[in-house]
């Protein structure tokens, strides 16, 4: 039968592929991918680009594209936007002179929006496919061998695939907690959240990293009121720590509670509430909410490939090692990419460590993925975003660094448009110049990010970007006021 996308809730079309599953074993494969998402179609299309005869499997063809397109990074992102459009039409339509009632947000119109998005991009990806004459098949994926893949799909008798190269880029799933289970109801994963359509009054965030702190931003401004459950002393515990308390009161001056250094010791689901008890240093509570969001990480799915029949090695949490310049896994010709190694998760390291795998197996040159020069973004209604190392990882290492801060509230473009809020701290190694870590809170954080990114792994030093002139007033020109700030050359601010 020909291979199909097919329809679904998010309204594709059905899209025939070219190649059928009408034999038991297809044609010799130059390369086969393990998963369709970030790392697994950015090396698809790399690989057809290459003149590689290439083959992606997808589990789930609802999931074309993976959880960043389907569930994650894209409709995730547009459900933020629009929210701070609404947050927009609030609070920023008085200071021009409009009187505007805004009433409620319609969250099954904002759901709407980001499936069609989701669609789009999907289509997209549907199109590079086809133009690219890669080779698309649905189903679960087993080795046989270390040159053999099966695969089982909802109809039909598994088929096989025979590829010189492979590459495992199946993602990873969120964590539950021990003391509650997913109900799909009341306790649910950023899966289900993406896709309420009712604003629930109350909602618990258990878990205040990148996911936690966007949903609680999220649903603030959509008028829920949000408990956010954190075990550290403070939220994104993986920030800079000025960042991280700076972002912790900006959500608290918006209405949200917290409770920092606790853990949750009971859930109990019940009819039309969740009661959560909550444990602190001294004492435990019970609060009870509408609705529990778990998003305290995710684990590799590695399980169910039958990797030990093709002789790949796994941790004891199921990731899988790979040498950093190739990602090839200790079988030469198999390769990983993505979440289901022990790099930062997320989808742009996924896909510039997919690239690199075929670069790798085709005979290229390639070098290690500087992952102290890959961005981090938390896209709340007020971002933060940064590169390299903290503060306290800089002091950890003993480098001789020196910290400079610039603040938002002197820059004449943030002034203008009423995003003053927050700024730029910049943690430069002191006997170079050189940038070492680089950490925002703003309104743009996401986009200003990407000049240090550069920056950073370009060697280029704080004043080189210092005596790069800026256009004003932008937004942009606060890079170079902030690294003016680093050794007390700061005109403004």
């Amino acid at each position: 039968m020909p291979v199909r996308l097919g329809k679904s809730d998010e309204g594709f079309s059905e899209i025939n592929f070219h190649k059928t599953m009408s034999k038991d074993i297809a044609d010799m494969y130059d390369f086969v991918i393990i998963g369709s998402g970030p790392a697994g179609h950015s090396a698809a299309i790399r690989a057809a680009q290459l003149g590689l005869k290439t083959a992606v499997i997808e589990k789930n063809s609802a999931m074309f594209g993976g959880v960043c397109l389907n569930e994650g990074c894209i409709p995730a992102k547009s459900l933020y936007h629009n929210a701070k459009k609404f947050n927009i039409i609030k609070n920023g339509f008085p200071e021009v002179g409009l009187d505007v009632n805004c009433g409620v947000v319609n969250l099954g119109m904002l759901v709407k929006k980001s499936r069609q998005d989701t669609a789009v991009l999907r289509k997209g990806l549907e199109y590079l496919f086809r133009k690219n004459k890669i080779d698309l098949f649905f189903g679960h994926a087993k080795f046989v061998n270390s040159n053999t893949v099966s695969i089982d799909g909802k109809s039909g008798k598994p088929i096989q695939l025979e590829a010189k190269k492979f590459l495992i880029a199946t993602g990873s799933f969120p964590v539950g907690l021990k003391e509650g289970v997913f109900d799909g109801k009341r306790i649910i994963t950023s899966s289900k959240g993406i896709r309420l359509t009712e604003t629930p009054k109350t909602i618990l965030i258990a878990g205040c990293g990148a996911i936690g702190t966007e949903f609680a931003s999220f649903f603030n401004s959509i008028g829920s009121e949000v408990v956010m459950v954190e075990a550290e002393s403070y939220i994104l515990p993986g920030e800079d720590k000025d960042v991280s308390l700076r972002m912790q009161s900006i959500l608290a001056k918006k209405g949200v509670r917290f409770y920092i250094s606790s853990r949750i010791k009971k859930i109990m689901a019940l009819k039309d509430r969740v009661e959560v008890f909550i444990g602190g240093e001294t004492e435990e509570k019970k609060v009870e909410c509408e609705m529990v969001l778990v998003s305290v990480g995710r684990k590799p799915a590695t399980f169910g490939l039958d990797l030990e029949k093709a002789g790949v090695e796994i941790d004891s949490d199921g990731y899988i090692p790979v040498q950093s310049a190739s990602m090839r896994t200790n079988v030469d010709h198999i390769y990983a990419a993505g979440d289901v190694l022990r790099t930062p998760m997320l989808a742009h390291t996924a896909s510039a460590e997919g690239e690199t795998a075929v670069e790798a197996s085709a005979g290229m040159h390639t070098e290690a993925i500087d992952y102290s020069a890959v961005p981090n973004v938390v896209y709340s209604e007020i971002q933060s975003a940064s590169v390299g190392l903290t503060e306290k990882a800089a002091k950890e290492k003993d480098l001789n660094i020196t910290v400079g801060k610039y603040f938002f509230k002197s820059n004449g473009f943030a002034i203008i448009s009423g995003e003053t809020e927050g700024f730029i701290k910049i943690i430069a190694n002191a006997d170079d110049r050189s940038l070492v870590g680089v950490h925002i809170v703003g309104y743009r954080a996401a986009e200003l990010i990407h000049e240090f990114v550069l920056a950073k792994k370009a060697g280029i030093t704080v004043d080189n970007i210092g005596k790069t002139v800026h256009a004003h007033p932008t937004f942009s020109e606060t890079i170079q006021d902030a690294c003016k700030s680093v050794f007390g050359g700061a005109l403004y601010g």
